[in-house]
């Protein structure tokens, strides 16, 4: 059975842990409800008065190639192509793990790095060359086990 890379129920949260905190970003392209959201600037530069910040000045994009450092969050919602929309940094959501093998697995309790459209994977894994060179882009921990050889998901609590 191939791994999944997304939750096809889109970001299923199941808790805030009472501080729940969420972005609003312009959507470069389309990105779907439980993608992880990479960040990016816009053209135009922020000054140091809050009256030069415009809800545009905070692009966000489809982690499409694998890891990355910009994660910025999930996608609560689907995103259509320059138009606003929520990401999550905090709080606790259901996320396929990225491997399907039990080196891939994902143990409770490990900080967690976001990886392709969806997945996620645990730092340290020995899949990545950028863990191998212990450079960790976590953002949260998994707070319960998935793994193995199907697809199974994770519970996250994402702190980005």
């Amino acid at each position: 059975m191939a791994v999944s890379l997304y939750n096809p129920n889109g970001a299923v949260g199941i808790a805030d842990g009472g501080t729940p905190r969420v972005i609003t970003v312009k959507a470069r392209a389309n990105i779907s409800g439980g993608y992880w959201v990479l960040g990016s600037s816009a053209a135009g530069a922020i000054g140091s008065g809050a009256s030069s910040f415009s809800s545009s000045d905070i692009e966000g994009y489809v982690n499409s190639a694998g890891t990355g450092s910009g994660c910025i969050g999930l996608a609560l919602t689907n995103i259509p192509s320059g138009t606003y929309g929520p990401v999550a940094q905090r709080g606790i959501y259901l996320v396929p793990v990225a491997s399907g093998t039990i080196i891939g697995s994902v143990a409770a309790g490990m900080k967690i790095a976001p990886n392709n459209v969806g997945a996620v994977i645990s730092v340290g894994s020995s899949t990545l060359q950028d863990f191998e060179a212990g450079i960790a882009y976590d953002v949260g921990r998994a707070l319960s086990d998935g793994g193995g050889e199907t697809n199974q998901f994770v519970a996250v609590s994402l702190n980005i």
